[in-house]
């Protein structure tokens, strides 16, 4: 049985052999068929659109698997597809069902465009295929034509700068540039507006000389705008190279003459920028280097000097002993390409050419300047001689010689009589005058009142001790003032006071503290150097404060006026400039502690105080009671001691009288004043903080006819103590407070005034008192 089975076994396996083989033979091939592909997202047919596109496709292979996907893109040179347009394009793989592509725009559509800013495009084809697992590929493939579009990039040559056009049609002036050079720029792209702005791909640079167009600036720029400058123009370099290599570029070293410089960029999708103007291209001289970096020298005193040379003529100025301030250095040499390699600094150098004179050799900036140690000086000329040098070796030097002034105090007390008639008048007419009606007192009064005040003071000499008009201006100057340990000064002076009267006006008047060219005696606040110096000061009289208010600067002064904000006035069209506040740069302000305080004056033609808009003036109340009186009763009638230290201030018996100008049924004196409550903080004045400074100390409050006025009991006169640790290096110099007099003090009763000017002679300024002393005038 066993047996019996075993042949049929293996037919059995011989016939299933046989079989499968037969079939394999006799059973014909049957044919791969190709994929088929669409495109499921794309742009319309024919459309105009960005050049940034995301493509979107499909495929199906009936009888296997699609592996791949393969590409093609053409740049339609007629505007539309031509089979001639695929020749020398090779298909590119794609494994997914979609991607992004950056399609060209570099063809200027409009070729009579005149700006950098430009409309480019192009024209393209996109065919898709599919590809299957054996290899075989669509026969139909998806397409879809249309154009991309972008806005061509702009760049501003940022060094060195375009000047100002010369007479002609040159667009801009001629550039004096050392033979190596770095041009620095700044390029901006737009892919579809100007709101939008990117960073192009990369930029290109030309260097021209004009020598192949006979000099001409104009045929050299008209060259570069032609295919035929293609080999003039540097290789293209990525914008965002590593250390921003891609926004300047140093010249090699270029022969002596005329060239035009230009850059241009490029944008990924090949649009370039497609005009030269002002804005990427520079008309440059290449000649010997003619200049150094721009140099500053700055101090408190001396100001701001400025200068690209190192010739420069030496600035003179006279400084106390002791008093010089910090001197800073910064410069710059991008205007022209080049880089500052250092500085140094030398106090009376012999021979500025021999380096081991200097106290510092060449020494790197550390930030944007470079502040130099204090020197101080007790007697003496000395020069201080400071020097940039640019990575060339061309240098800037400015040189400071400072006269120091010794300052001796071997005197009590100056009067500086600047309380003066006008020119046109020969003397004021005077409180006793039986025409007058006490409006001024005349000159003889007037020095008899302060010879009065001063009389108990210790070696008080009238013919010495008084510098009075006409000779004041001559005969005034530092070394004067070095003699004396106080000073006392009267003046008088008009509203709107624009000329050099008084005198006053001359040593502390505003004076902007721009930059300025080295050489020359420097105009000096002598005033404010005695005061840093250790003088004690007293100003009062007729408008002190509104005298040194800047009027050149200003078309309409209004008041109160917030000095810090306010100082230059009116500026056209726009009013104060509120981001440069000026007011501490100057005397009136800095030295006397009101730099940031607002004051107001009253005046019996017409109320000084009125509503004011923008925000940037003090708001207040514009009249009181609607009647005549309201134009007169804000105006002084007498002065409260704010300072328990001092006695009440009544306005003299003699122009109070029946028919007199001060009379009480008349206007009252003018004042000046300082601080008032109302107008800090939370009141009328955003601007003005919230407290004076801590130097600023009230002595008098202002009495008016109208205890309800604004104004009463505001302060009229103060101690300033901005100066009051300066003591003189000479025995018996003290440290003190000075004093501002926001009024003349001569129209108030002397026997009360006496006491309150001897409480600072002798309580303050510890001034020696005659052994045998002088009784005090009395008011009639």
């Amino acid at each position: 049985m066993w047996y019996s089975r075993f042949p049929l076994i293996v037919f059995l396996a011989a016939s299933s052999v046989c079989g499968c083989s037969r079939r394999e033979i006799d059973t014909p091939a049957i044919p791969n068929l190709p994929p088929i592909v669409w495109l499921s997202a794309a742009p319309p047919e024919g459309s105009v659109g960005k050049y940034t596109i995301h493509l979107y496709w499909g495929g199906w292979d009936p009888d296997g698997e699609i592996s791949r996907y393969e590409y093609l893109v053409t740049n339609n040179e007629a505007g539309v597809f031509s089979p001639s347009d695929t020749i020398g394009i090779a298909w590119l793989s794609v494994f997914s069902n979609d991607s992004t592509f950056i399609f060209s725009a570099d063809e200027l559509v409009d070729s009579t465009a005149t700006g950098q800013v430009s409309e480019f495009a192009r024209s393209h084809t996109f065919f898709i295929r599919a590809v299957d697992d054996e290899g075989l590929r669509s026969v139909r493939t998806a397409h879809r034509s249309f154009t991309a579009r972008t806005l061509s990039p702009e760049v501003s040559i940022q060094v060195p700068a375009r000047g100002p056009g010369s007479p002609g049609p040159m667009p801009q002036s001629v550039a004096d540039l050392p033979p190596v050079t770095t041009y620095r720029w700044k390029a901006t792209d737009f892919d579809d507006d100007t709101l939008l702005p990117e960073e192009p791909e990369s930029v290109q640079v030309a260097l021209v000389s004009t020598v192949p167009f006979n000099g001409d600036f104009r045929l050299t720029i008209d060259h570069l705008r032609t295919p035929a400058a293609a080999g003039d123009w540097q290789p293209w370099v990525y914008y965002r190279a590593p250390d921003d290599s891609g926004k300047f570029w140093t010249s090699p070293p270029v022969a002596f003459g005329t060239y035009v410089f230009a850059v241009r960029a490029k944008d990924e999708a090949g649009a370039v920028t497609a005009v030269l103007d002002d804005m990427n291209l520079r008309l440059v001289r290449i000649s010997p280097a003619i200049t150094g970096p721009r140099m500053t020298l700055a101090n408190s005193y001396v100001g701001r000097k400025v200068t690209t040379t190192c010739s420069t003529p030496v600035t003179i100025i006279d400084l106390p002993g002791g008093v010089l301030g910090v001197f800073t250095i910064a410069a710059d040499a991008s205007f022209y390409g080049g880089h500052v390699a250092g500085y140094r600094y030398g106090w009376d150098i012999a021979d500025l050419n021999d380096p081991d004179q200097w106290e510092v050799d060449y020494t790197p900036f550390v930030g944007s300047e470079a502040t130099l140690p204090n020197r101080s000086f007790s007697f003496g000329t000395h020069t201080l001689s400071t020097e940039v040098i640019d990575d060339r070796g061309s240098c800037s030097r400015i040189e400071i010689k400072v006269n120091v002034i010794q300052f001796t105090l071997e005197r009590n007390v100056l009067i500086v009589d600047d309380f003066r008639a006008d020119e046109n008048e020969q003397a004021f007419p005077g409180f006793d005058n039986p025409y007058g009606r006490g409006i001024l007192p005349s000159d003889a009064e007037h020095d008899a009142f302060w010879l009065d005040m001063v009389s108990n003071v210790s070696d008080f000499d009238p013919a010495s001790d008084v510098l009075g008009a006409p000779n004041a201006t001559s005969e005034a100057s530092l070394a004067l003032l070095a003699r004396y340990k106080t000073i006392i000064w009267s003046v008088y002076s008009h509203v709107g006071q624009q000329s050099n009267y008084p005198l006053l006006y001359a040593f502390i008047r505003y004076r902007r503290q721009a930059v300025t060219a080295p050489g020359g005696k420097v105009q000096s606040d002598d005033l404010a150097l005695a005061m840093a110096a250790g003088v004690h000061v007293m100003i009062a009289g007729h408008h002190p404060i509104q005298l040194v208010e800047n009027r050149d600067y200003a078309e309409d002064v209004r008041h109160p006026l917030i000095l810090k904000y306010e100082l230059e006035g009116w500026q056209t069209g726009s009013g104060p400039d509120l981001n440069n506040p000026m007011g501490q740069e100057s005397f009136g302000y800095r030295e006397l502690c009101v730099d940031v305080i607002d004051y107001g004056y009253m005046n019996f033609t017409r109320r000084r105080y009125r509503q004011q808009s923008p925000p940037y003036y003090c708001p207040v109340q514009a009249y009181r009671p609607a009647d005549a009186s309201s134009l007169r009763n804000d105006t002084m009638r007498g002065a409260n001691p704010l300072d328990l230290n001092f006695p009440l201030l009544e306005l003299r018996d003699e122009i109070t009288q029946t028919g007199k100008a001060y009379q009480p049924s008349e206007k009252g004196l003018d004042a000046e004043v300082y601080n008032p409550t109302y107008f800090r903080n939370g009141g009328a004045c955003q601007f003005v903080p919230a407290t004076p400074r801590d130097c600023f100390q009230p002595i008098y409050g202002l009495i008016s006819f109208d205890t309800l006025e604004p104004t009463y009991n505001e302060p009229v006169a103060f101690w300033t103590s901005a100066f009051a640790d300066k003591v003189a290096d000479v025995p018996g110099a003290i440290g003190a407070r000075s004093v501002v007099f926001g009024f003349p003090p001569v129209y108030f009763k002397p026997a009360q005034v006496k006491p309150a000017l001897e409480y600072i002679f002798f309580n303050e300024w510890q001034l020696p008192r005659r052994e045998q002393p002088v009784a005090s005038s009395r008011s009639r």
